[in-house]
């Protein structure tokens, strides 16, 4: 099997709210993430929408409000950051998330905002998704219009003088707080879709504050009265005033917006969230780093490409996050080499390990393993390390392949070397034969092994079913 296309990364997805007690205002992202359950599920994934409780380990957690998430509290590796918050030139990210930013793919629907956190947090993995239609949002019924003005949002200064001054006009107006509205809160000008997109997916008419530097796209510009700050009162008077007007600007609003095609948006962003592989492991990279190759270990001060364990129960299904790659789900088949080196001398489940290991091989695929020999002084000084090996260690994984349960392919023991200690140079040196040596305590240091991925013939399996029957009936 070759590299997985990018959207099989997104077979299983959760959308994931986040919710501190007893704060109301998570329920601002309701409409989005019921848009973003909609693409997903029309691009063939498996979706469910969920309040403060992520995935772990398969598919990935798309994060809605993880500025609220308690200092300290971490996501976990395969959750990708939807930021709605304006950035207001950093001021408004606090150090935790910040960190959050740093070690997740996010996406951000305004390019300014995008530009400052990949400038704060070194984040290359920042992408911009522009929020769009499915039919799903089209949810509202037509009713009775019994509101001139709908205001919804926080209120402030700026804000108040509007909804002041249309009041004074004899207009009814209603303000809905706890939601985001389309007067700009700050200073920043961004104009927010994600709040007026739910308006225009229902035919309403929205007027919003559009300065010259105002950063709005284009086809957003037309589908809604965008004006200045101090247009805000006569065009809703003017829109009150004139239904046909009025009715018009929602219909055009509505066209335009969907035209943007949610699922197809995501189509083509997706994939920018997983950059290819190497064909080729460096499993357990520990401090020997090499940028030719996927570097993965489990401990995250070496700074690998990935931070992994294979021997985890969710195996090769497991989605997590580097700076390098994006995200990153290995695949079976996918690697034609993995290189091991002082690494499975250390590894606590050995056949589950091996197990993922034959499976990452393509057939023909070679796994190089370094390990200390179990006569050396090496085997124990280390006291991190669980077991030593000797000639015999590879049975498991060559020969007798049926007691792991392998029933498609098995290792071939294509090399095996010895790296001698001066002990054991001093008895080459001799002519002392190579048996007598491995067979002297001190005289190996390591073993240097390379174990080749094939096939098993019908007679390997037949061998491996059987014994897995009478495994089972006993």
């Amino acid at each position: 099997m070759n590299a997985p296309t990018p959207l099989r990364l997104f077979e299983r997805v959760r959308i994931l709210s986040i919710r501190p007690p007893e704060y109301p205002h998570s329920a601002a992202f309701a409409e989005l993430i019921n848009v973003f359950a909609a693409a997903f599920a029309t691009l063939g994934a498996q979706v469910d929408i969920t309040t403060n409780q992520p995935l772990l380990g398969e598919g990935v957690n798309f994060v809605f409000g993880a500025h609220l998430i308690a200092p300290n509290v971490p996501l976990p590796p395969n959750s990708v950051i939807v930021n709605l918050e304006q950035m207001r030139n950093g001021a408004f990210a606090q150090p935790y998330y910040l960190d959050l930013l740093k070690r997740h793919p996010v996406l951000d629907y305004s390019p300014r905002n995008i530009a400052r956190i990949r400038e704060q947090t070194g984040n290359s993995h920042v992408y911009l998704f522009r929020p769009g239609y499915v039919p799903a949002a089209t949810r509202i019924a037509p009713a009775r219009e019994d509101v001139d003005v709908l205001f919804y949002g926080i209120v402030n200064e700026r804000r108040k003088k509007i909804l002041d001054a249309l009041a004074a006009t004899g207009l009814l107006v209603k303000t809905l707080p706890g939601i985001y509205g389309a007067v700009h809160f700050y200073e920043d000008k961004i104009h927010e879709i994600v709040r007026t997109s739910h308006l225009l997916a229902n035919r309403k008419a929205v007027v919003s504050e559009c300065e010259p530097n105002t950063e709005i796209d284009a086809d957003m510009r037309e589908a809604l009265s965008a004006v200045p700050y101090d247009q805000l009162v006569p065009t809703c008077i003017a829109l009150v005033r004139d239904d046909a007007r009025r009715h018009a600007l929602a219909q055009r609003g509505f066209e335009i917006f969907s035209r943007r095609d949610q699922a197809a948006e995501f189509a083509q962003l997706l994939p920018q969230l997983s950059r290819p592989l190497p064909t080729r492991i460096n499993l357990g990279s520990g401090k020997a780093y090499d940028p030719e190759r996927l570097n993965i270990d489990v401990d995250p001060k070496w700074q690998p490409d990935v931070l992994l364990n294979l021997a985890a129960p969710a195996g090769l299904r497991q989605i997590v996050f580097g700076k390098r790659f994006g995200l990153v789900r290995l695949e079976p088949g996918q690697f034609d080499e993995i290189t091991t080196m002082d690494v499975l001398e250390h590894v606590p489940d050995l056949p589950a390990f091996m197990t993922r290991c034959l499976e990452l091989l393509k057939t023909g695929g070679a796994m190089r393993i370094g390990v200390p020999y179990d006569l050396s002084w090496g085997a124990w000084q280390d006291p991190t390390h669980i077991r030593a090996f000797n000639e015999r260690s590879w049975l498991y994984y060559t020969d007798w392949h049926w007691y792991l349960g392998w029933t498609e392919a098995r290792f071939d023991l294509k090399e095996m070397g010895m790296k001698l200690s001066p002990i054991g140079e001093n008895m080459r040196q001799r002519g002392v034969a190579s048996d007598e040596i491995f067979r002297t305590p001190r005289a190996v240091d390591d073993m240097q092994v390379v174990l080749v991925k094939r096939l098993l013939n019908g007679a390997e399996q037949e061998q491996a079913r059987t014994y897995l029957a009478g495994r089972r009936e006993t």
